[in-house]
């Protein structure tokens, strides 16, 4: 997966960014250090988890100013800058609102972004993110003076550019494998000169969010490992005190294990997004999913009363039920008057499409239905994906009385289905591409 590397204004510079994932959710990540856009999908060990989360998000990266393909910029780069570039990127990929990943240095901007931005950012996930390195009364723990020293005399002395960054925070598998170290080496070197190297790290040790953290009223999640011997523990607890939605949660391992697919940064930003863990270990099926959507519910409530309503759901719900016992369907979740459900085949869902519409009318009442097929993680007694989505957008596309069914379906069904016919083909808000759809025929 290498999505294509564009360009956006932020102010009068130009920033690299690119975009990858389907879905409704959106996830900006402004990663760690110096960073090259084209370099990184070289090393799955960085890019992974980006990876696993555009399987349930719209998933924006971008090289901050000063390093990779944006442009050069002189001078420390404050946190109120930062946080206009996340801003920037947001608007040229089109996210209205986002979750922030902010790795280190690059969370600093992240928590401005909070800040002055409130009504476009909808949470942070900070992997080893504190409020600056600082040093003084009010905040006394900088960064681990042994890593300051190590740290610059890698960018100064010759040794930006051979990887020795693993050493320090990679464990032993990664630091020794020469796969990894190889494309690490080329990721540095792409990324950043020596002397840009050293200048990134100067701005990131002049950084300071603190007068920011007042007005940051998101969940802000503070991932940091034990024993890491870059980041001081009580400097990331610092923050979650001064934050009014602040957590901190504490990890065994290596820093490179917090990034990597599987790894706390994608769970805990698949938590924050939807609610679930979809790829932290979760079971995975193929199914077949029904959406249904009981047309004008409102307008019937208001017309004949909240008792005789209750009695119209109460029936409407008992027929719905029936049917999906009838096909081998099984309740996933209901919301009102509409039902989510699973099938194990494609061609029993349309069947009981076909059924609960029939006896559906012959009541008077008109139902909207969707059906697609895809993978799906099975969680917490429940399911998601972008497939639960994808069959959502599918039925609001639906009029009253109609079924329509994704070719993803339609081509899994076995040949007895219900007969269908081509519906054209449309987008699906929050997802890519145009999708074929078909509308579900009457039953034979």
């Amino acid at each position: 997966m290498r999505p294509e590397t564009r360009f956006t204004l932020s102010g009068d510079v130009y920033l690299a960014y690119a975009v990858l994932g389907a879905g409704e959710a959106q996830v900006v990540a402004a990663l760690a250090g110096p960073t090259h856009l084209e370099a990184m999908w070289d090393v799955p060990e960085l890019s992974g988890s980006l990876e696993q989360l555009a399987a349930v998000a719209r998933v924006a990266v971008f090289d901050k100013r000063g390093v990779g393909l944006s442009d050069r910029v002189s001078g420390d780069v404050d946190v109120a800058t930062g946080a206009a570039d996340i801003i920037a990127v947001m608007d040229a990929a089109g996210f209205d609102q986002a979750v922030l990943l902010g790795g280190v240095d690059g969370g600093f901007a992240c928590l401005a972004a909070a800040a002055l931005y409130p009504e476009r950012i909808l949470g942070i996930v900070g992997n080893e993110l504190v409020a600056t390195f600082v040093v003084d009364e009010d905040h006394p723990f900088g960064l681990i003076p042994e890593t300051v020293q190590t740290l610059q005399q890698i960018s100064s002395e010759g040794g930006w550019g051979e990887g020795r960054i693993l050493e320090l925070f990679a464990g032993r598998r990664m630091s020794q494998d020469a796969r990894v170290v190889s494309a690490w080496q080329r990721w540095e070197r792409m990324a950043a000169t020596p002397a840009t190297a050293a200048w990134a790290l100067h701005s990131m040790l002049a950084a300071d969010a603190r007068p920011f953290l007042a007005d940051v009223h998101v969940p802000v999640v503070l991932l940091h490992v034990k024993d890491n011997p870059f980041i001081d523990a009580r400097a990331v607890q610092w923050l979650a005190d001064h934050l009014d939605q602040g957590r901190v949660v504490e990890l065994d391992g290596d820093f490179f294990e917090l990034i990597q697919a599987g790894g706390a940064v994608p769970a805990e930003l698949e938590e924050m997004l939807l609610g679930t863990r979809v790829s932290d270990g979760a079971r995975r099926e193929l199914v077949a999913l029904l959406v249904t959507d009981m047309c004008g519910s409102t307008e019937t409530a208001a017309r004949v009363g909240e008792n005789a309503w209750r009695r119209i759901l109460e029936d409407h719900r008992r027929v719905v039920r029936n049917a999906l016992v009838r096909h081998g369907g099984t309740e996933i979740d209901t919301a009102g008057d509409g039902f989510l459900a699973s099938f194990r085949l494609a061609s029993q869902a349309m069947r009981c499409a076909a059924d609960i519409r029939d006896r559906c009318r012959a009541d008077g009442v008109d139902v909207r239905q969707g059906i697609h097929a895809g993978e799906v993680s099975v969680v917490d007694g429940g399911i998601a994906g972008q497939a639960v989505h994808a069959t959502a957008r599918v039925a609001a596309l639906a009029v009253a009385g109609e079924v329509l069914v994704s070719d993803t379906a339609v081509t899994l069904a076995a040949g007895d289905h219900v007969h269908v016919e081509p519906a054209g083909t449309r987008t699906l808000r929050g997802l890519p591409g145009r999708w074929r759809l078909h509308r579900l025929g009457a039953s034979s």
